[in-house]
């Protein structure tokens, strides 16, 4: 716990636990429910199909992109550089590791040519070279990059106020929007969830959140009292909506409704976090969630090219995605172990070897002042130097 006090600090080591969290979560849910949706044995199967929820990992990492990016817009706004500086730090940030995945996709044969076009134009998300070989985690990429490219000019012409109106009205729209787009106009379920015009209320939330605490009523005490009325809204929606089939992907409730009881959760325990003192979230217990979560970025890159190059080797049939039977659930747990590690492992060497130089050039950038008053940087063992790196997944 922690006293009545700013929610906002130079280190916040509660968000690269989130991040860290997020990352989990995508991870498990690609090693084991993306890989094989069901088990012949009865707790194997409860057990995959609760990792199904894993992939709304990418939906918590749209969310604190949602805060943090909007934190550095609110406090570099009004001073010189405003949007060179932003994007210079972004393409340092991202295109290093991006441009090096490319190219291991290419000499590994993982994607055509029409999958390298939609993957250096940050398009994947979109149908363009509908029959090209596309990688899968660069759709989440894609719907980062393009809300980096729009936000900052919303930001910039807008006051808090209007920013203020504006998210909250991509909170109310989008359900309606996309429920309209997926059954009004046929449009389908994975671009329905992937276009950045139909997602934007995830990064709404994460909008809403950075104004309130950058505003007189971000007390901690209000920020606990949104957080239990967020999560108990989410948790309502989830238990009303089971039998509708909000999960299931295959009616109105769930391309309207299916991603926003997480958004409320998440947001939720974003706010919970920050209103907690950060010594809880610095020390050893939560060590390795901050690892994850200082990693986060190259694991998301590489653990896909892993999971596909083990399972090349052990000979196993078919392709890596699409439901096709590993063996028992033991030997999925083996599969994600291994993989698991080994992707952890590269994502370290990247992050410490390769993208480290990187990083020193863009926090000399956030000395210059880009950050403002407030200056957050997550804290993770290295330090970006600036929180927006969150991911992308």
């Amino acid at each position: 716990m922690r006293e009545e006090g700013p929610l906002l600090a130079r280190r916040m080591p509660q968000l690269d636990v989130l991040r860290g969290l997020a990352i989990a979560m995508v991870v498990v849910y690609h090693g084991i429910f993306y890989s094989q949706t069901h088990q012949p044995g009865r707790v194997a199967n409860e057990i995959t199909r609760a990792t199904q929820v894993g992939a709304m990992g990418v939906n918590l990492f749209f969310v604190l992109s949602g805060f943090l990016i909007t934190g550095i817009l609110l406090d570099a706004k009004g001073r010189p550089g405003y949007l060179s500086n932003f994007y210079v730090r972004r393409a340092l940030r991202i295109l290093p590791a991006y441009l090096l995945t490319v190219a291991a996709l290419v000499l590994l044969h993982m994607v055509s040519r029409g999958g390298v076009a939609v993957a250096v134009t940050f398009l994947a998300n979109t149908n363009l070279f509908a029959g090209a070989q596309k990688y899968l985690p660069f759709w989440s990429l894609s719907v980062e990059e393009q809300f980096y490219l729009a936000w900052p000019l919303v930001v910039l012409v807008s006051s808090r106020r209007t920013l203020g109106w504006l998210a909250g009205a991509l909170c109310v729209l989008e359900p309606v929007l996309r429920g309209v787009i997926r059954y009004g106009f046929g449009v389908h379920p994975v671009l329905v969830h992937g276009a950045t015009f139909l997602v934007g209320d995830n990064f709404a939330w994460g909008a809403l959140a950075a104004l309130l605490v950058r505003s007189r009523y971000g007390t901690v005490r209000n920020a606990r009292v949104l957080a239990a009325s967020l999560a108990v809204s989410g948790v309502l929606i989830l238990a009303g909506g089971r039998h509708q089939g909000l999960l299931q992907g295959s009616n109105v409730a769930e391309a309207a409704l299916g991603a926003e009881p997480f958004e409320l959760i998440f947001t939720a325990m974003l706010l919970g976090l920050l209103s907690l003192h950060r010594s809880v979230f610095a020390g050893p217990v939560f060590a390795p969630m901050r690892w994850l979560g200082e990693i986060s970025y190259g694991l998301y890159l590489v653990h896909t090219i892993v999971f596909a190059e083990y399972d090349r080797w052990s000979g196993r049939p078919g392709r890596y995605y699409g439901g096709t039977y590993f063996g028992d659930f033991r030997e999925l747990l083996v599969r994600l172990t291994v993989c698991g590690a080994v992707a952890c492992a590269i994502a370290w060497v990247s992050r410490r070897w390769y993208e480290e130089p990187f990083l020193r050039m863009k926090r000399k950038l956030a000395s210059r002042g880009e950050e403002g008053v407030t200056g957050v940087t997550t804290g993770g063992g290295g330090g970006d130097g600036g929180g927006g790196d969150l991911l992308v997944v």
